[in-house]
């Protein structure tokens, strides 16, 4: 499908009060999406967490937030089988069910997982079977928190964030700051590296690439990764400037600038091309982009990565 026909009808679906729930079912039609979900996000967890400085015992109490809970409790869920005292998962809109997770967590319950979760965490295998047990008998998400110790905030402000506790050990994000605009991004920086603790970690996983070439039922194959970056940003806006659409076109040389400005201690930036890599020729970049920098070494930067992990302390 052209990407300008996708983005016609996210345009459309902004202005219903379910937008994102109807943008989101497409996705939920593919065969085996809840145990692929399940299954993506308790990956993505593990690695997160593999890539931190965290490190999980009996004697110190930790707290992790998650920035962007999306469409499921999986994550916050496995922070707390690892070991995590108190989770705080924020998002924009309240789009986790009871419903959702009980179909999710099913497939959590595999020995090879399950020795993931012991490898990395304070629990044994036969404590985390007990717990696990326990978490898939709750009929409401209510209970479910209150027994993970999970705290669930839709529609979230950093106030928010703030006074549901002031301090954090770990901080994480599964391909959400592309879709936070640059102010909020750099109040959000500011913010982390208050509340970080002196010895806490910050792993974020951020998609650098244009969304309408996805994989998926809506994508378009006729387009670079990078097709977004042609365009002003007058002209992006009025093509994807919703909050169904948007992604703000920033790749990790803007992340990096964060940190430098923040005085956050860097400690890697993990940049992956995870499918058929076809930048944009410099010519093609708008200036509206390259705008966006304080400086950019090489031009071509913009579109080395689709998509990193950005790992930093206090």
């Amino acid at each position: 499908m052209h990407w300008k026909i996708k983005a016609s009808l996210q345009k459309v679906l902004h202005f219903t009060k379910i937008g994102d729930q109807l943008n989101h079912i497409p996705a939920t039609l593919k065969k085996n999406y809840h145990k692929n979900v399940c299954l993506y996000q308790f990956y993505e967890c593990i690695r997160k967490f593999e890539a931190s400085t965290i490190e999980l015992n009996t004697t110190t109490k930790k707290s992790a937030l998650e920035i962007g809970t999306g469409y499921s409790l999986i994550a916050p869920v496995v922070l707390y089988l690892l070991g995590f005292d108190a989770i705080v998962t924020v998002d924009i809109s309240k789009d986790v069910s009871i419903k959702t997770f009980q179909k999710q967590i099913q497939y959590l319950n595999n020995d090879e997982l399950l020795q993931a979760i012991v490898k990395q965490g304070k629990f044994n295998q036969s404590e985390i079977k007990e717990k696990l047990q326990q978490i898939q008998s709750f009929q409401t998400l209510e209970k479910l928190c209150a027994y993970c110790n999970i705290t669930y905030i839709p529609k979230y402000t950093l106030s928010d964030i703030e006074n549901t506790k002031k301090s954090y050990d770990y901080i994480c994000s599964q391909v959400v700051f592309e879709h936070i605009p640059p102010t909020f991004l750099e109040a959000l920086f500011k913010k982390m590296k208050t509340w970080l603790t002196k010895d806490g970690c910050a792993v974020h996983t951020i998609n650098f690439i244009d969304h309408f070439a996805n994989p998926g039922f809506f994508q378009d194959k006729n387009i670079s990764e990078f097709n977004f970056l042609k365009y002003s940003d007058t002209t992006w806006k009025y093509w994807a400037g919703n909050d169904i659409a948007y992604t703000n076109r920033l790749s990790y040389v803007y992340y990096l600038e964060l940190c430098e400005a923040n005085k956050l201690q860097l400690i890697n930036l993990v940049g992956e091309n995870y499918r058929t890599h076809n930048p944009l020729p410099v010519e093609e970049i708008h200036p509206d982009i390259i705008k966006k920098y304080k400086q950019l070494s090489t031009i071509e930067n913009v579109c080395k990565y689709q998509r990193g992990t950005l790992i930093f302390k206090k």
